[in-house]
């Protein structure tokens, strides 16, 4: 493994803090000197500038006040890293927008990457596929010798499969947890920043805001009367998984002109709910918004009713008004979390198709 002092230094919450100055758990005070960078949007990351390097905090979704990591990102370390891995496909294609796809060597449940350059990839053998996230093969990760792991930190979870003592620096990318669409693209300046490509990344979010922003307007002055209710997914086992209240999903839907049944919920993650509370609440809802996974072909609205027949019982269905993404054949996942003002315009378009008149949907097609 080459030596990290060559690298970021970047410690993750089982390493010893002797390794760098590392702060987890609480507070991390810096010094006067550093200019802390204007994050507009983003809640869970502070970005401090100092001469010649950057200092990171990445702050705990669960436990406010408290930091999952702090680290350094130097400025001259030109060469940063070369073999990554990511625990995630939305932070896979990101480094694959970066154009620093020749630095990722594995990625996690390849199965499901949409991303055609990454699957080139895959199939060329360039990058592996290192199995589940939440049970990755730690003997293909511990040969791909990598610099780098980028995953998804989750709740009360101190370890994961104990890829600490393999002794790779992991980010913990808690991005996902931001309540905001917005908040979350902004962590783009950060992984620019990791990867050396900070003035880039500035000026990427600056588009993606300023698009963003350009489509809210459209819908800011819609009357309640006229905001179109939306009910999402569909069960899954015996669960109905939908978006939190506080969650992006629920927010792009309001940002859209719309209003989201369960915006009344307090969680930004996804919430199981049983058939039954999600007919009560979303059997009268306007539009249903379906996102699934089909390699074989597009779904209509005969097979939703072949899938569960009691789907036939909500308004949406009977009234042909039900919208599906296949993630199977497009980057939905992978993309619209960093790119929201995409998402952003295809649910404008379907929940008031007269504000854009001349555009096509990215997304979505009607079932």
């Amino acid at each position: 493994m080459k030596h990290l002092s060559h690298y970021i230094i970047i410690v993750a919450i089982a390493f010893t803090c002797a390794l760098t100055s590392c702060h987890t758990g609480q507070q991390h005070h810096t010094g006067t000197q550093g200019d802390t960078l204007v994050l507009r949007h983003a809640e869970y990351l502070t970005l401090i500038e100092y001469t010649g390097y950057t200092e990171v905090q990445i702050h705990s979704p669960w436990d406010k006040g408290k930091l999952l990591q702090a680290f350094r990102i130097n400025d001259n370390d030109k060469s940063r890293y070369s073999r990554v891995i990511s625990f995630t496909a939305t932070h896979s294609s990101l480094i694959e927008e970066m154009g620093m796809l020749d630095a990722l060597i594995g990625v996690c449940e390849a199965e499901y990457i949409a991303n055609s350059r990454i699957s080139e990839a895959l199939i060329a053998g360039r990058i592996s596929d290192i199995g589940s996230a939440m049970t990755p093969d730690r003997e293909r990760i511990i040969g791909l010798d990598a610099d780098l792991i980028l995953l998804s930190p989750y709740e009360n979870a101190s370890t994961y499969g104990n890829l600490e003592s393999l002794g790779i620096p992991i980010v913990q990318c808690a991005d996902y947890m931001e309540t905001t669409a917005l908040g979350r693209a902004e962590w783009i300046r950060f992984y620019g920043r990791l990867f050396g490509k900070g003035h880039e990344a500035d000026s990427l979010f600056n588009a993606i805001e300023s698009q963003y922003d350009a489509l809210k307007e459209l819908t800011d002055t819609i009357p309640e009367q006229q905001r179109s209710t939306v009910l999402f997914d569909t069960q899954n086992g015996s669960a109905w998984y939908v978006p939190g209240g506080r969650s992006t999903m629920a927010q792009l839907i309001t940002d859209a002109g719309g209003r989201y049944i369960f915006d009344d919920n307090t969680k930004s993650g996804s919430v199981p709910l049983s058939f039954e509370t999600v007919l009560e609440r979303g059997q009268q809802a306007d539009v249903w918004l379906i996102r699934y996974n089909n390699s074989r072909q597009r779904m209509r609205l005969h097979h939703l009713g072949q899938i569960f027949q009691p789907y036939t019982l909500f308004s949406a269905y009977r009234n042909d008004n039900v919208y599906g993404c296949n993630s199977a054949e497009l980057i939905f996942y992978e993309e619209t979390p960093f790119h929201p003002e995409r998402l952003l315009h295809d649910y404008i378009k379907i929940l008031h198709p007269a504000l854009l008149p001349a555009d096509t949907l990215r997304y979505f097609h009607k079932l």
